[in-house]
Formats: C-alpha cells, sequence, structure tokens
C-alpha cells in the first residue's frame, strides 16, 4: 500500500514539474517578468496533481506513523518479557542454589555422622554438580514412562511385583537416604 501511494504522489509531482519545466523553456532565462498564460484546464490539472500528492503524502506519514507506534508497542511489550524473563531466571537460579546448599549440608551432616561407613562415595550422586548428562535424563524419562505405563496395566490387570523404576536421581538419593538412616541406628545402637 505504501508505495503505491508513493508511486501515485511521484507520478503528481512530475506531472506539475513537466508543467513548469514545459512552460519555462521558452522564456529567456535573465527575464524573471516574464509572464505567460495558463488555461483553466491546465490549473485544474495541477490542482488534482497537487491534491494527489497531498493525499499520498499523509497516506504515507500516516502509515509511518502507525508502523512507529506499533512498534513502539511491541518494543514494550518485549521489554515486559525480559524484565518477567530475568526475574525468572534469577528465582530460578535461586532454587537451586538452595537445593545445592540444603545437598551440600546433607552430605556435610552424613560425612560428619558416618565417615567410616563409605558415605563419602555415595555423597558423589547427591552433589547437583554432578547432575546426570542430557541422555541419562532421557533414560529416565523413558523409564518413567514406562512406568506409567506398567502401573496402568497393574491398575487394570494385577499380576504381581515389577519392580522397575524411573525417578533416577530422586529414587537413588532416597536409597541413599534410607541406608544411611539405618546404618546410622545401627552405629547408634
Amino acid at each position: 500500500m505504501g508505495s503505491q501511494q508513493l508511486e501515485r504522489g511521484l507520478q503528481a509531482s512530475v506531472k506539475i514539474f513537466e508543467f513548469a519545466k514545459g512552460r519555462l523553456e521558452g522564456l529567456a532565462e535573465g527575464d524573471d517578468e516574464a509572464v505567460f498564460h495558463v488555461t483553466r484546464a491546465e490549473m485544474v490539472g495541477i490542482k488534482k496533481a497537487a491534491a494527489s500528492m497531498n493525499r499520498a503524502l499523509t497516506a504515507l506519514v500516516r502509515e509511518a506513523h502507525e508502523a512507529e507506534n506499533r512498534l513502539t508497542l511491541e518494543l514494550h511489550m518485549l521489554r515486559g518479557i525480559m524484565k518477567r524473563e530475568h526475574t525468572d531466571r534469577e528465582a530460578n537460579r535461586a532454587r537451586v542454589f538452595e537445593m545445592f546448599r540444603r545437598f551440600s549440608a546433607d552430605d556435610a551432616e552424613t560425612l560428619a555422622a558416618a565417615p567410616s561407613t563409605g558415605a563419602a562415595s555415595s555423597s558423589a550422586g547427591a552433589n547437583l554438580l554432578n547432575a546426570p548428562s542430557a541422555s541419562a535424563v532421557a533414560v529416565d524419562r523413558a523409564l518413567t514412562a514406562l512406568d506409567r505405563v506398567e502401573q496402568s496395566m497393574r491398575d487394570i490387570a494385577p499380576v504381581g511385583c515389577v519392580n522397575i523404576h524411573g525417578a533416577g536421581l530422586l529414587a537413588a538419593k532416597q536409597r541413599r537416604d534410607e541406608l544411611l538412616a539405618a546404618e546410622q541406628a545401627l552405629c547408634e545402637a
């Protein structure tokens, strides 16, 4: 739409320019007082061309303002989105650091309570810096999905106990905590 308006405005401008150029060609260069006649039809044509130029310029300016307003709105929306994203990222970092602090504190308490039970080797699994790789996470997800399917099948037609888990890191941590609690109970007794 903008290019059509621009083309119309330029055509009208060329029409007026060519008319003025054609009239001025016959006049002498230094003759500032020269007079020439313009017919009513020629003036109506100039008036229409000028009106067409004005409409084209008005439409172009309106389109430019609308585009600027739309881009300004989008910019403000993006700023809001980025602020929310930054807040979410900072909150997530805080949660991760809090989890890391808790796991580190749990590991320190475990090592202090039972230094000779081999807890040092099992504490490496709880360290968030030793997080599972993407493939391990994918395997855990697949096992979790399989466990849900098997649980659904057991609910429909129970056939016995199946010991497949897919909770990965959480299941290992829970088992480790249970073993450590049992060992601690033995040491205290």
